[in-house]
């Protein structure tokens, strides 16, 4: 055995090996147990970097430990090879998208064959080739048929200079995190998935799952957004307008001494047409920074409107608040400061009523 290890003369010649005699390679094999390792596509952008090259060995040293515990290990790879940085590029070099995105396949794939990773590359996929999105396109069809997708207009976060939706973590500082462009809400007809048919059943399903550590699971849990609660539509004083809020406890009804709606809300969009202090609010808060969020956790604005209570026939006044949960559909909440600490933080900023419904058995505030 050589002293010296020689990478391209000795890893060349097992590479060689391996290619000609398929060693990666997976065939139907009843007798061992089945292994699939799937490590995350990349995107054809030229050039392999040390991200790329941790990520696939880490997947590659798991694939071949399967392997020697006898196990009929897959482990495919592939390339996520849409978007708009493809046309970008293409642009920028005066070639096709097509052009750039095949050379650039081809010189990643060298990489990472130099590299020895133990792939199946007769499993390669191109996801913008047809014979891929081909099977994206009947996935589609088949929930359109089952009734599991519709067509809606609804506010996207849009570069115009891109000409693209961008989604919410693509958003730095009110700008696109592409070109820079200041992004701006526009409202457009969208496709959306009836996701939430299955949110029970992925909430529950997520105690199935014993060996996940408990804090991925939170987070599945928080992403799902379960909330439990009822909705409540109100008069608007002075209106014939009205509002339709959420409530998560019916039995602190009687708590509620304002409401929160979320600058997203149509009502807070209308209210911005006629007033410059609300429209520079939500500007403020549409895109807030991690600084920002920060420094200023609760803000809000006075609409100087109120809705009236369901059994006190009180006026309770409207907030436009930067904490409200829009991403769940909740865009206004009735708020409960005397059993909320969210609530109640923004209460006492404000200097709003505080009431308080439910005393413990020391006769002290009850917060949930």
């Amino acid at each position: 055995m050589k002293k010296e290890y020689l990478p391209k003369k000795i890893e060349s010649y097992v590479q060689k090996y391996w290619k000609k005699n398929k060693t990666f390679e997976v065939f139907e094999d009843i007798t061992k147990e089945k292994y699939y390792c799937l490590p995350m596509l990349p995107y054809p952008s030229g050039k392999l970097h040390m991200g790329h090259v941790r990520n696939y060995t880490i997947s590659d040293v798991i694939s071949r430990y399967q392997r020697m515990l006898g196990k009929n290990v897959l482990q495919p790879m592939g390339w996520d090879a849409f978007g708009l940085p493809a046309e970008e590029a293409a642009i920028k070099h005066n070639i096709t998208p097509t052009s750039w995105t095949n050379k650039n396949i081809k010189y990643m794939k060298k990489q990472l064959q130099l590299l020895g990773f133990s792939y199946d590359w007769s499993r390669e996929i191109t996801t913008c080739k047809p014979e891929y999105y081909k099977w994206e396109q009947w996935f589609f069809t088949q929930l359109y048929e089952k009734k599991l997708v519709y067509k809606k207009n609804s506010f996207v976060n849009w570069c115009s200079y891109d000409n693209t939706v961008l989604a919410n973590e693509q958003v730095i500082e009110g700008c696109c995190w592409r070109c820079q462009n200041k992004v701006i809400k526009k409202k457009i007809p969208q496709w959306f998935l009836k996701i939430r048919n299955y949110a029970e059943s992925l909430y529950q399903d997520l105690n199935k799952l014993v060996n996940w550590p408990e804090n991925v699971k939170n987070m599945q849990r928080n992403w799902i957004g379960r909330i439990k609660g009822f909705e409540i539509t109100l008069n608007i004083f002075n209106s014939s307008k009205k509002l339709k809020t959420f409530i998560d406890r019916l039995d602190l009804i009687m708590g509620v001494t304002y409401i929160s709606i979320s600058s997203c809300h149509m009502f807070s969009i209308e209210l911005s047409k006629k007033n410059k202090k609300i429209k520079k609010f939500i500007k403020k808060y549409e895109y807030p920074s991690y600084s920002e969020t920060k420094k200023e956790k609760y803000a809000g604005i006075n609409t100087n409107m109120f809705a009236i209570h369901p059994f006190t026939k009180e006026k309770i006044p409207i907030w436009i608040t930067n904490f409200t949960i829009k991403e769940y559909g909740i865009n206004a909440m009735l708020s409960i400061p005397g059993h909320s600490k969210h609530h109640s933080n923004f209460a006492m900023k404000y200097n709003l009523k505080i009431k308080y419904v439910i005393l413990n058995s020391n006769d002290q505030n009850n917060h949930s």
